[in-house]
């Protein structure tokens, strides 16, 4: 049940064209802002957004799109760099991936601290009312995932879950 509750909000959240949908949506999704394991822009979606908060939320994402872009570019580069010196045929040591491996924990470290003002910007715009909204549906969610979570670890259990 649980399972299916979830693949519906999943389903409804990425067809919903309405509300929070087209351009706005995808910038968010890619920049990975997710609360707690829930992407921001579900989240968002329950928020109810007037058109004037939907335009602030999108410039926000619009206004780092660029350099996010080129963020994920350095990190593929570095990724590669990465696989091609792992896959050569020369002798490999832990100092030759040192300076790749530096460079991707910085960019992840910029980003995550991007995500983290582009989330607090979010946060400014949404009245009270919708971030109460917003942590109700979280709330609902984490519980559904903790059913999920149980329900799998019972796995092999003969017993069935309390309803």
């Amino acid at each position: 049940m649980a399972v299916l509750l979830v693949a519906a909000v999943a389903h409804v959240a990425s067809s919903n064209s309405g509300g929070m949908g087209g351009p706005m949506g995808h910038h968010g999704m890619r920049g990975g802002m997710r609360g707690h394991g829930f992407p921001l822009m579900l989240l968002l979606k329950t928020a109810n957004l007037t058109d004037a908060q939907k335009q602030q939320v999108h410039a926000i994402f619009e206004a780092r799109h660029a350099s996010r872009k080129a963020e994920y570019q350095q990190l593929k580069a570095a990724r590669e760099q990465i696989a091609a010196k792992f896959t050569s045929t020369g002798a490999v040591a832990a100092s030759d991936f040192s300076a790749p491996a530096s460079q991707i924990a910085q960019l992840q470290s910029q980003m995550m601290n991007e995500r983290i003002q582009d989330a607090i910007a979010i946060r400014n715009v949404l009245t009270p009312a919708q971030l109460a909204q917003i942590s109700a549906t979280k709330a609902k969610l984490d519980a559904i995932h903790a059913e999920m979570k149980a329900l799998w670890t019972q796995g092999g259990s003969d017993s069935t879950p309390a309803e």
